[in-house]
């Protein structure tokens, strides 16, 4: 009776040190937001704003924010303004953010930051890392099947983004006969050479599938091919409302990202290191099909959705890879 005794004694024991020593809740005041370019390019930053204005909303808390924070300088200098407003988590929306983040980290120890496409080299730093292959993929199939002239364009800002490999592989994977034609310019801020690379391709190159894989440019394109009447593929956000020449998009759910980072602070789980997220996470999935997209292979893409959903093997029966993830650390932005 005494040995039952003494074994209760310790699991209550161990229970009430659990109970004691369960995390508390923290309460978000203030959250701090930093943008490489603009929040209004109706892609990664419009998608980043979205994020924003969802956890302002959700927590009522103090917000702040940055647009063309784009150097080191200024990057110095928003991060000491933001530690003047006690800002509790600050968000850098982009790799240009790591290197600063890591490197400052300890002189601000009361900062939670949070970067985009990064890595975390530091306890106060968490790096969110987004699959982009994969929806690339599910994408570049869909342009190699609506292809009539097997040529397909791709305008990017990097040749290392995963989502242009990925749309690469899922076209040629579907259409073996197709051709990509691609233009790349190094800079995932505004351009104006978009409209005329796109003009161009379309003209010169015969691609009628245009996929505008970069922040910058995104809009003049698809502006132009909803005046021209060429099918494209959306960006970062579910771009069917340029009209039914928009075959489905790519998107990145940045803000389930946002949410997702402030929730753990509030959790007291927001403890630094490095995030992979993807469909299983609910951060990346295909926008939107067109009419114009043949119902049967609509059924098709979805059936092979949910596959790679359950079993991470995508079409061509390659299995997840970090690479996937990481591919934009070695973009030279």
């Amino acid at each position: 009776m005494k040995k039952l005794l003494s074994v209760a004694a310790v699991l209550l024991l161990i229970g009430g040190g659990i109970w004691l020593f369960r995390p508390e809740k923290k309460e978000l005041t203030s959250v701090g937001f930093l943008f490489p370019g603009s929040m209004y390019d109706q892609t990664w930053g419009t998608e980043g704003y979205k994020g924003m204005l969802d956890i302002v909303q959700t927590y009522d808390t103090a917000f702040f924010y940055e647009q063309n924070i784009n150097t080191r300088v200024k990057m110095e200098k928003a991060i000491k303004e933001m530690a003047a407003r006690k800002v509790n988590i600050l968000f850098g929306q982009g790799k240009e953010f790591s290197q600063v983040f890591n490197d400052l980290a300890s002189q601000y120890p009361d900062i939670n930051f949070v970067v985009f496409n990064g890595k975390s080299k530091a306890e106060n730093v968490t790096a969110v890392n987004i699959d982009g292959y994969s929806m690339g993929f599910f994408s570049g199939m869909v342009a190699g099947h609506q292809t009539d002239n097997n040529r397909i364009g791709v305008i990017g800002a990097y040749n290392t983004q995963p989502d242009i490999r990925g749309f690469i592989d899922g076209a040629q994977y579907e259409n073996p006969k197709v051709k990509v034609v691609a233009n790349y310019i190094s800079t995932f801020g505004y351009d104006n050479r978009g409209e005329m690379l796109a003009d161009r391709m379309i003209k010169h190159d015969r691609v009628d599938v245009l996929f505008p894989a970069a922040d910058g440019v995104n809009a003049d394109i698809m502006m132009l091919l909803k005046d021209q009447d060429v099918s494209g593929i959306g960006y970062i956000i579910d771009q069917s409302g340029y009209g039914p020449q928009v075959l489905t998009s790519l998107q990145l759910n940045l803000a389930k990202a946002y949410a997702d980072m402030a929730d753990r602070y509030t959790k007291n789980q927001l403890q630094g290191g490095t995030y992979y997220f993807g469909v299983k996470e609910g951060m990346v999935q295909l926008g939107e099909f067109s009419y114009r997209v043949d119902p049967e292979f609509q059924q098709e893409i979805n059936k092979q959705l949910k596959r790679y959903e359950s079993e991470r093997i995508l079409p061509n029966g390659r299995k997840d890879s970090k690479d996937y993830f990481e591919s934009y650390l070695k973009a030279d932005h």
